[in-house]
Protein backbone atom coordinates (compact mmCIF):
# COMPACT_ATOMS: atom_id res chain seq x y z
CA UNK A 1 0.00 0.00 0.00
CA UNK A 2 2.93 1.57 0.28
CA UNK A 3 6.12 3.50 -1.45
CA UNK A 4 6.57 1.60 -4.52
CA UNK A 5 3.49 -0.81 -3.90
CA UNK A 6 1.51 -0.45 -7.14
CA UNK A 7 4.67 -1.65 -9.24
CA UNK A 8 5.16 -4.45 -6.73
CA UNK A 9 1.87 -5.63 -5.73
CA UNK A 10 -0.61 -5.86 -8.70
CA UNK A 11 -0.67 -9.21 -9.71
CA UNK A 12 0.17 -10.63 -13.28
CA UNK A 13 0.45 -14.00 -14.82
CA UNK A 14 3.23 -14.68 -13.19
CA UNK A 15 3.21 -12.62 -9.88
CA UNK A 16 0.30 -13.35 -8.24
CA UNK A 17 -0.31 -14.04 -4.40
CA UNK A 18 0.86 -17.56 -4.51
CA UNK A 19 4.09 -16.47 -6.92
CA UNK A 20 4.62 -14.12 -4.15
CA UNK A 21 5.67 -16.88 -1.65
CA UNK A 22 3.24 -15.12 0.50
CA UNK A 23 4.03 -16.86 4.22
CA UNK A 24 6.10 -19.07 2.48
CA UNK A 25 3.98 -20.37 0.05
CA UNK A 26 6.52 -21.10 -2.57
CA UNK A 27 3.89 -20.94 -4.99
CA UNK A 28 1.44 -23.31 -3.42
CA UNK A 29 -1.77 -21.41 -2.80
CA UNK A 30 -3.28 -24.83 -0.83
CA UNK A 31 0.29 -23.72 1.82
CA UNK A 32 -0.25 -19.95 1.68
CA UNK A 33 -3.74 -20.55 3.17
CA UNK A 34 -2.00 -23.43 5.52
CA UNK A 35 0.13 -21.40 6.64
CA UNK A 36 -1.91 -18.44 7.22
CA UNK A 37 -4.07 -20.63 9.50
CA UNK A 38 -1.44 -21.63 11.47
CA UNK A 39 0.31 -18.02 11.73
CA UNK A 40 -3.73 -16.78 13.00
CA UNK A 41 -3.64 -19.77 15.19
CA UNK A 42 -0.16 -18.67 17.32
CA UNK A 43 -1.95 -15.25 17.08
CA UNK A 44 -5.00 -16.29 18.77
CA UNK A 45 -2.85 -18.30 21.42
CA UNK A 46 -0.82 -15.01 22.53
CA UNK A 47 -4.09 -13.11 22.61
CA UNK A 48 -5.03 -15.49 25.15
CA UNK A 49 -1.92 -15.59 26.72
CA UNK A 50 -2.14 -11.92 27.35
CA UNK A 51 -5.85 -12.28 28.13
CA UNK A 52 -7.13 -10.46 25.42
CA UNK A 53 -10.16 -12.48 23.60
CA UNK A 54 -9.85 -13.22 19.74
CA UNK A 55 -10.83 -10.27 17.10
CA UNK A 56 -14.45 -9.84 17.07
CA UNK A 57 -17.20 -7.41 16.01
CA UNK A 58 -16.28 -4.70 13.86
CA UNK A 59 -12.68 -5.11 12.22
CA UNK A 60 -10.55 -2.85 10.22
CA UNK A 61 -7.49 -4.64 8.37
CA UNK A 62 -5.37 -2.77 6.50
CA UNK A 63 -3.09 -4.95 3.97
CA UNK A 64 -5.85 -7.46 2.91
CA UNK A 65 -4.07 -9.32 0.22
CA UNK A 66 -6.43 -11.67 -0.96
CA UNK A 67 -8.88 -11.42 1.94
CA UNK A 68 -7.67 -14.50 3.85
CA UNK A 69 -8.79 -12.80 7.22
CA UNK A 70 -12.17 -13.60 6.50
CA UNK A 71 -11.35 -17.26 6.03
CA UNK A 72 -9.52 -16.96 9.51
CA UNK A 73 -12.61 -15.15 11.72
CA UNK A 74 -15.11 -16.94 12.60
CA UNK A 75 -19.10 -15.54 12.82
CA UNK A 76 -18.37 -13.39 16.13
CA UNK A 77 -16.93 -10.76 13.26
CA UNK A 78 -19.97 -8.60 12.07
CA UNK A 79 -17.86 -6.16 9.77
CA UNK A 80 -14.79 -6.90 8.25
CA UNK A 81 -13.51 -3.74 6.18
CA UNK A 82 -10.41 -4.83 3.96
CA UNK A 83 -7.72 -1.59 2.58
CA UNK A 84 -5.27 -2.35 0.18
CA UNK A 85 -4.34 0.02 -2.63
CA UNK A 86 -6.31 -2.75 -5.20
CA UNK A 87 -8.40 -5.46 -5.27
CA UNK A 88 -6.81 -7.52 -8.17
CA UNK A 89 -5.87 -10.15 -5.83
CA UNK A 90 -9.23 -10.67 -4.57
CA UNK A 91 -10.30 -11.91 -7.38
CA UNK A 92 -8.01 -14.69 -7.69
CA UNK A 93 -9.66 -16.29 -4.74
CA UNK A 94 -11.71 -19.58 -5.43
CA UNK A 95 -14.58 -18.04 -3.78
CA UNK A 96 -15.94 -14.79 -2.91
CA UNK A 97 -15.62 -12.56 0.33
CA UNK A 98 -18.68 -13.27 3.19
CA UNK A 99 -21.32 -10.81 3.35
CA UNK A 100 -19.82 -9.17 6.13
CA UNK A 101 -16.88 -7.72 3.83
CA UNK A 102 -16.37 -4.53 2.76
CA UNK A 103 -13.24 -3.45 0.70
CA UNK A 104 -12.02 -0.15 0.76
CA UNK A 105 -9.19 1.42 -1.80
CA UNK A 106 -6.34 2.81 -0.22
CA UNK A 107 -6.13 6.52 -0.87
CA UNK A 108 -6.67 10.04 0.87
CA UNK A 109 -10.21 9.34 -0.90
CA UNK A 110 -10.58 6.29 0.99
CA UNK A 111 -9.33 7.09 3.84
CA UNK A 112 -11.18 10.41 4.66
CA UNK A 113 -14.34 8.40 3.78
CA UNK A 114 -13.47 6.11 6.35
CA UNK A 115 -12.84 9.11 8.80
CA UNK A 116 -16.42 10.11 7.88
CA UNK A 117 -17.78 7.24 10.12
CA UNK A 118 -18.09 7.17 13.75
CA UNK A 119 -15.67 5.68 15.91
CA UNK A 120 -17.09 1.92 16.24
CA UNK A 121 -14.83 -0.46 15.55
CA UNK A 122 -13.40 -3.08 17.85
CA UNK A 123 -10.47 -4.15 16.26
CA UNK A 124 -7.36 -2.48 13.40
CA UNK A 125 -5.59 -5.63 12.34
CA UNK A 126 -2.26 -5.94 9.91
CA UNK A 127 -0.99 -9.02 9.39
CA UNK A 128 2.86 -9.20 7.53
CA UNK A 129 2.63 -5.80 6.33
CA UNK A 130 4.82 -3.75 8.98
CA UNK A 131 7.90 -5.52 7.72
CA UNK A 132 7.70 -2.88 5.11
CA UNK A 133 7.30 0.29 7.11
CA UNK A 134 9.55 2.72 9.03
CA UNK A 135 8.56 4.03 12.62
CA UNK A 136 6.89 7.12 11.15
CA UNK A 137 4.99 5.84 9.09
CA UNK A 138 3.99 2.60 11.68
CA UNK A 139 2.78 5.40 13.69
CA UNK A 140 1.07 7.14 11.35
CA UNK A 141 -0.95 3.85 10.50
CA UNK A 142 -2.00 3.10 14.11
CA UNK A 143 -2.87 6.93 14.63
CA UNK A 144 -4.97 7.28 11.30
CA UNK A 145 -6.71 4.09 11.09
CA UNK A 146 -7.16 3.96 15.21
CA UNK A 147 -9.20 6.92 14.52
CA UNK A 148 -12.09 4.73 13.35
CA UNK A 149 -11.88 2.52 17.02
CA UNK A 150 -13.97 3.12 19.97
CA UNK A 151 -12.23 3.45 23.19
CA UNK A 152 -11.24 0.20 24.66
CA UNK A 153 -10.43 -0.96 20.92
CA UNK A 154 -7.18 -2.60 20.12
CA UNK A 155 -4.65 -2.72 17.35
CA UNK A 156 -3.05 -5.72 16.64
CA UNK A 157 0.51 -6.43 14.53
CA UNK A 158 1.65 -9.36 13.28
CA UNK A 159 5.41 -9.35 11.33
CA UNK A 160 7.68 -6.76 11.78
CA UNK A 161 11.26 -6.45 12.38
CA UNK A 162 12.53 -5.03 15.43
CA UNK A 163 15.40 -2.37 15.48
CA UNK A 164 18.41 -4.22 16.96
CA UNK A 165 22.49 -3.73 15.44
CA UNK A 166 22.21 -7.44 14.38
CA UNK A 167 18.86 -7.38 12.24
CA UNK A 168 20.58 -3.76 11.20
CA UNK A 169 24.01 -5.51 10.14
CA UNK A 170 21.90 -8.26 8.41
CA UNK A 171 19.61 -5.76 6.24
CA UNK A 172 22.66 -3.80 5.57
CA UNK A 173 23.48 -5.48 2.08
CA UNK A 174 24.86 -4.26 -1.66
CA UNK A 175 21.04 -5.89 -2.80
CA UNK A 176 19.29 -2.98 -0.06
CA UNK A 177 20.83 0.06 -2.24
CA UNK A 178 18.72 -1.23 -5.33
CA UNK A 179 15.44 -3.27 -3.48
CA UNK A 180 12.27 -1.97 -5.29
CA UNK A 181 10.50 -2.74 -2.10
CA UNK A 182 12.93 -3.14 1.39
CA UNK A 183 12.15 -4.48 4.81
CA UNK A 184 12.58 -1.52 7.33
CA UNK A 185 13.31 -1.98 11.40
CA UNK A 186 10.74 -0.78 13.86
CA UNK A 187 11.80 0.99 16.78
CA UNK A 188 9.16 -0.39 19.70
CA UNK A 189 10.11 1.96 22.33
CA UNK A 190 9.78 4.71 20.11
CA UNK A 191 6.70 3.76 18.57
CA UNK A 192 5.56 2.85 22.10
CA UNK A 193 6.43 6.53 23.36
CA UNK A 194 4.71 8.04 20.16
CA UNK A 195 1.25 6.65 20.87
CA UNK A 196 1.47 7.04 24.28
CA UNK A 197 -1.29 8.00 26.35
CA UNK A 198 -3.64 7.63 23.03
CA UNK A 199 -2.65 3.66 23.03
CA UNK A 200 -1.24 1.54 25.57
CA UNK A 201 1.08 -1.31 24.55
CA UNK A 202 0.06 -4.71 25.66
CA UNK A 203 2.24 -7.01 24.15
CA UNK A 204 5.06 -6.53 21.58
CA UNK A 205 6.43 -10.80 21.66
CA UNK A 206 5.05 -12.30 18.81
CA UNK A 207 2.29 -9.48 18.40
CA UNK A 208 1.98 -5.91 18.48
CA UNK A 209 -0.86 -5.17 20.97
CA UNK A 210 -2.02 -2.32 21.84
CA UNK A 211 -5.54 -0.88 23.11
CA UNK A 212 -7.30 2.50 23.13
CA UNK A 213 -8.19 3.59 26.35
CA UNK A 214 -11.40 4.84 27.57
CA UNK A 215 -11.90 8.18 27.12
CA UNK A 216 -11.81 8.97 30.86
CA UNK A 217 -8.18 7.33 31.24
CA UNK A 218 -7.16 9.33 28.91
CA UNK A 219 -7.88 12.47 30.47
CA UNK A 220 -6.57 11.64 33.87
CA UNK A 221 -3.16 10.27 32.38
CA UNK A 222 -3.00 14.20 30.81
CA UNK A 223 -3.99 15.75 33.97
CA UNK A 224 -1.83 13.99 35.95
CA UNK A 225 1.01 15.11 33.52
CA UNK A 226 0.50 18.71 33.74
CA UNK A 227 0.14 18.45 37.44
CA UNK A 228 3.50 16.89 38.01
CA UNK A 229 5.75 19.97 36.78
CA UNK A 230 3.48 22.39 39.03
CA UNK A 231 4.17 19.57 42.14
CA UNK A 232 7.47 20.13 41.57
CA UNK A 233 7.85 23.92 41.56
CA UNK A 234 5.79 24.19 44.76
CA UNK A 235 8.06 21.81 46.43
CA UNK A 236 11.27 24.10 45.30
Amino acid sequence: MLKNDETFWVPTKTSNAACKSWGGSEGDLAKLRENSATRWKAIRHKLSRVGVPAPSGKIIEFGSGMGLLDDLLDDSCSCLVMVDHCDAYIRERARPLSARCRHVLWSPEGLARLHAEPPSYDWFISLAVFWHVEDPTAAALIRELGKLLKPGGHVLIHGWNSATPEKVREMSTQHRLFDTYPTYVLNLDLLRETLEPDYQELCRETILLYRKPEMETIGRRKSLSAMIPDFLRRRA
